[in-house]
C-alpha cells in the first residue's frame, strides 16, 4: 500500500465526516474537514504509524495543509520499512486522485 493511500485512509475512516471529498490536495483546515483535534489527532498518528519525532517547527502548512504535503512530509522524515509501508514508495493513489 502507498503511503498517499494509507494516510488517506486513516483521514477518511477515522477523522473526516465529508470522507469521499478528502483527496491529496484537499487543504484539511477548510471549513468541513478537519477541525484542531482531529488534525491533532492527525499529526499524533502520523509520528506513531511512520515512527517520526515530530517538533513543533514541524507544524506547518507546508508539512500538514494537505494530504499530499503529509506524503511529503513523511517521505522526507520517515526511514526503511514502517508498519508494512515502505517509506520510499511513490505518493501516487490509486483512481487517480
Amino acid at each position: 500500500m502507498y503511503i498517499a493511500d494509507y494516510i488517506l485512509n486513516f483521514i477518511r475512516t477515522h477523522l473526516c465526516v465529508q470522507a469521499r471529498s478528502v483527496a491529496l490536495d484537499t487543504n484539511l483546515s477548510q471549513v468541513g474537514q478537519l477541525d484542531s483535534t482531529a488534525m491533532l489527532e492527525l499529526i499524533l498518528w502520523v509520528g506513531d504509524t511512520f515512527n517520526i519525532s515530530i517538533q513543533n517547527e514541524d507544524f506547518t502548512p507546508e508539512n500538514f495543509a494537505t494530504p499530499r504535503n503529509i506524503v511529503d512530509f513523511v517521505q522526507r522524515n520517515a526511514s526503511g520499512l514502517v508498519g508494512g509501508i515502505q517509506a520510499g514508495s511513490p505518493a501516487s493513489v490509486l483512481g487517480g486522485n
